[in-house]
Order: C-alpha cells, then sequence, then structure tokens
C-alpha cells in the first residue's frame, strides 16, 4: 500500500511564490539599509570640492550562489581621479593624518559601525522574520 500526497502540486507551487516574495523582501532590505549607510556616511566625508560626496553609490542587492551582497561606496567610476594607483576616495579614506574641516578619515567604516546595529532591523521589519 502506497501512501499518496494530493494537492503537492499547488503546495510546490505555493512554495515557490513564498520563495519570490522572500527574495524580494530581502532585497528591498538590503537596498534600504545600503541607503543607510550611504546617507550616515555623506556628512562624513571630508568635504573639499564636494565631488567625493556625489560620487557614493549603494549597489545591489547581488544573489550569487544563494548569498546577497549589497555593495556600498564611493568612486565606481572614478578612473579619472586616480592617483598613483589608488582611487582618490580610497586615499582620502586610509589617510589617518590628514586633518580635515568636515568629515575625517573612515568615513564609511564609521558610518557603518555607527548604522551596524539597525541593520538588523530594516531586515526583521521587511521580511517579517
Amino acid at each position: 500500500m502506497a501512501t499518496m500526497i494530493v494537492g503537492d502540486d499547488i503546495l510546490m507551487a505555493n512554495l515557490r511564490v513564498q520563495k519570490d516574495k522572500m527574495n524580494h523582501r530581502v532585497a528591498k532590505a538590503l537596498q534600504k539599509a545600503g541607503g543607510e549607510i550611504i546617507r550616515v556616511a555623506i556628512p562624513k566625508t571630508p568635504l573639499k570640492t564636494g565631488e567625493l560626496r556625489k560620487r557614493s553609490f549603494n549597489e545591489g542587492p547581488l544573489l550569487k550562489d544563494e548569498v546577497y551582497s549589497q555593495v556600498v561606496g564611493y568612486e565606481k567610476f572614478g578612473a579619472d581621479w586616480e592617483r598613483g594607483g589608488k582611487a582618490y576616495a580610497v586615499e582620502v579614506h586610509e589617510d589617518l593624518e590628514a586633518r580635515h574641516k568636515i568629515g575625517g578619515a573612515k568615513f564609511l567604516e564609521r558610518a557603518v559601525d555607527e548604522t551596524a546595529p539597525k541593520l538588523g532591523k530594516y531586515l526583521q521589519k521587511e521580511v517579517h522574520v
């Protein structure tokens, strides 16, 4: 005697729909989290001409092998700013000796540290975990 499950095709279809909805929610939450990191980082970015602040980006989410990534940073296409093999943003970000009237070194790193406690809330709110 064999056991037969009736409606398993409907169950599988419903699970696929729920998976797609969850993927959409995770993507939305990651995009918001990346935007929040950039929002916090911009005022911390040294202000010389204002150009660097305009070169921030929030890309993603990217999905590869079932792993999501959200990429935030500066100068995604900043080749014209290169100086001695380093992009200007990297040079400014890493220069702990420089003194800036506005902003300072490690501006993106400091924004991530400041924002990190809130990032789980974005996921929880969007994904409804």
